[in-house]
C-alpha cells in the first residue's frame, strides 16, 4: 500500500495550497454596515516535512515549502433590511520541494479565482453575536499543467458551503464557531496520463476564543478538525480520507482606525494522510474603505 500511495504522490502532486482547507480568521463574520467596503492582504508561509499514509509516518524527508498571497475584496449591502456581501480572491502561490522529493522542483503562479457571497441570517451588534452563511466558488483558470508534478491550480470546479457564528460573551471575550462542507468537480487531466481525479466531499469545523484588550488590540487561539475527501483515480480509491488536526495563535491590532494587522502561528497536531504542516505563518492586512 505505501508503495501504491508513493507512486501517486509522485503522479502528481495536485495540492491546494490557497486552501487545503477553507480556513478562516476571528472576526470573519463580524456584521459591517451597509456600504462598507474591504481590501485585504494575505501572506502566507508553511513548511512541511512529515508525509503519512493511513496514520504512519511514510518519511520525515518530504520538504514542501509554501508561500502564498491573496487580495481581496468585500463589499457589503443590505437588501430588504438583509446584510449580505460579494467577495472576490485572487491567489497566488509558490512551490517548492527538498529532501527525498527534490526532483519535484519548484512552481509558481496564479491559483484558482474565488468568488463569495454571505447572508446574515442573524446580526446583533450590541451583543457580538451573529449567524450567516456562506458561498464559495473555485473558477478552475489557475495555472495548472498536467505534465508537472507541482501545481498552483486544481483544473476542477469547488463549491464550499460554511456556516458561522459569533458569540460574545460579555464586553471582552467573542467565541467564533465555523463549519463547512466542500463539494468537488472532477479533474480530467490529472497527470501527464490523462487520468480522472474524482474526490468525496471533505468537512471542517472551526472555533476561536478571542480576548478584546480593547476595540483596537486582541488576541486568539483556534483549532480545526478536518475530515472526508477520499480521492478515487480512473476509479482506484486511493484510501486517503483527510483526517487533521490543527491549533492557531494569534493577534491583531487596528494601527490606524481603517487599517488592521492580523498575524496567526499555527502548526498540525495530527494529519492521517498527506503532508503534516510544521509551521505556518500567516498575515493579514485589511482596510476599510
Amino acid at each position: 500500500m505505501y508503495a501504491f500511495q508513493l507512486a501517486t504522490l509522485m503522479l502528481g502532486l495536485q495540492l491546494p495550497i490557497v486552501c487545503h482547507a477553507l480556513d478562516v480568521d476571528p472576526g470573519d463574520y463580524t456584521p459591517m454596515p451597509d456600504g462598507t467596503q474591504l481590501g485585504l492582504l494575505y501572506l502566507q508561509h508553511a513548511e512541511r516535512h512529515d508525509y503519512y499514509v493511513r496514520g504512519n509516518q511514510l518519511s520525515d524527508k518530504y520538504n514542501l515549502y509554501s508561500d502564498v498571497s491573496i487580495l481581496r475584496g468585500v463589499s457589503y449591502q443590505a437588501f430588504a433590511g438583509v446584510l449580505t456581501n460579494i467577495q472576490l480572491l485572487l491567489p497566488f502561490g509558490h512551490l517548492s520541494a527538498g529532501g527525498d522529493i527534490k526532483g519535484m522542483g519548484s512552481e509558481s503562479g496564479m491559483g484558482d479565482p474565488i468568488l463569495a457571497n454571505a447572508v446574515w441570517i442573524h446580526q446583533d451588534p450590541s451583543t457580538n453575536r451573529a449567524l450567516a452563511v456562506t458561498q464559495y466558488l473555485f473558477l478552475p483558470i489557475g495555472d495548472y499543467n498536467k505534465n508537472k508534478e507541482l501545481n498552483i491550480g486544481e483544473n476542477r470546479w469547488k463549491y464550499v458551503l460554511q456556516g458561522g457564528y459569533m458569540h460574545g460573551i460579555g464586553s471582552r471575550v467573542i467565541l467564533d464557531f465555523v463549519a463547512d462542507v466542500t463539494f468537488f468537480g472532477d479533474n480530467d487531466r490529472y497527470s501527464s496520463r490523462d487520468l480522472t481525479l474524482k474526490q468525496d466531499p471533505q468537512y471542517q469545523m472551526q472555533g476561536f476564543i478571542r480576548y478584546m484588550f480593547s476595540e483596537r488590540a486582541a488576541m486568539h487561539v483556534g483549532y480545526s478538525r478536518l475530515w472526508g475527501g477520499q480521492r478515487k483515480v480512473d476509479g482506484t480509491e486511493l484510501e486517503d480520507e483527510s483526517r487533521q488536526a490543527k491549533i492557531v495563535l494569534g493577534g491583531s491590532y487596528f494601527v490606524t482606525p481603517k487599517a488592521q494587522l492580523l498575524a496567526t502561528l499555527g502548526r498540525d497536531l495530527s494529519v492521517e494522510n498527506g503532508f503534516k504542516e510544521e509551521s505556518r505563518v500567516n498575515l493579514r492586512l485589511l482596510y476599510v474603505f
